[in-house]
């Protein structure tokens, strides 16, 4: 019986023997296949960080030194001579006071003037005005009265330019421009004069910057200084109302002839 078994036993062990060496087994009929390993791919590309670049100061080129040489003062102009009254050489400047006398040289008339550096124009006491055409250009006609005489002179011009003038309380008034030659002392020049009604100012002539400019400064604390003799006038002045020009024409079309 014993042996029997034994011969059993043997024969289980041989069996087993072979099935291990075919790769079968008794509790495992599938066959034990080995995977392939998974390969993972990299599809990220590569970081290249960049350096950043380090500029190199720029190579200067030996310049020549160059000095400058001063530019050489250029000489002193003489300053215009301010003298007092009369005026004996050409660019010296006069001293005036705020009243002095001026001659109209076209009808040989001397007048009182008021000397007023906040007027841009002189301006001439006027009656009379008639406006006509000569030679296709537009004059004007009209009478200075001299105060002291009651003499009148007519006097005839062309006609620069018109102005309108505002006055305060008083409505505007167009007045004509014409270029006179006014005698100061020894200031003579021919400037632009506006033809007004001066009748109830003391002064028929006003004198404004046109006429002063580069030839006078004012000392209002005097009166005449052009005259020889400095003779005075103790007569009270009269404060004239500001004007103002609102507008400036062109000449207006010629007027009927005379």
């Amino acid at each position: 019986m014993s042996r029997m078994f034994s011969r059993h036993l043997r024969s289980a062990a041989l069996v087993a023997s072979l099935l291990t060496l075919t790769g079968c087994g008794l509790f495992n009929t599938k066959p034990n296949v080995e995977e392939p390993p998974v390969v993972i791919e990299d599809t990220e590309e590569p970081i290249t960080i960049e350096e950043p670049a380090v500029e190199e100061p720029p190579v200067m080129a030996c310049q020549p030194v160059v000095i400058e040489k001063e530019a050489a003062c250029p000489a002193p102009v003489a300053c215009p001579t301010i003298i007092s009254g009369a005026v004996t050489k050409e660019g010296d400047i006069a001293i005036i006071g705020r009243i002095e006398y001026v001659d109209v040289m076209s009808i040989d008339m001397r007048k009182k003037a008021r000397i007023d550096t906040g007027a841009e124009t002189t301006s001439i006491d006027a009656s009379n005005i008639v406006e006509f055409e000569r030679d296709g250009r537009k004059w004007v006609q009209f009478t200075v009265t001299d105060r002291s005489s009651d003499d009148m002179s007519e006097v005839k011009a062309p006609v620069v330019r018109t102005v309108r003038i505002k006055q305060h309380g008083v409505d505007n008034v167009r007045r004509q421009v014409v270029e006179l030659d006014l005698r100061m002392g020894t200031l003579r020049e021919t400037v632009e004069v506006t033809l007004a009604d001066r009748e109830r100012f003391d002064y028929p002539i006003l004198i404004g910057r046109n006429f002063l400019r580069g030839r006078a400064v004012v000392d209002v604390s005097q009166k005449y200084m052009t005259l020889a003799n400095g003779m005075d006038d103790t007569s009270e002045e009269e404060v004239e109302a500001p004007q103002e020009v609102i507008e400036q024409e062109a000449p207006a079309e010629p007027a009927q002839g005379q």
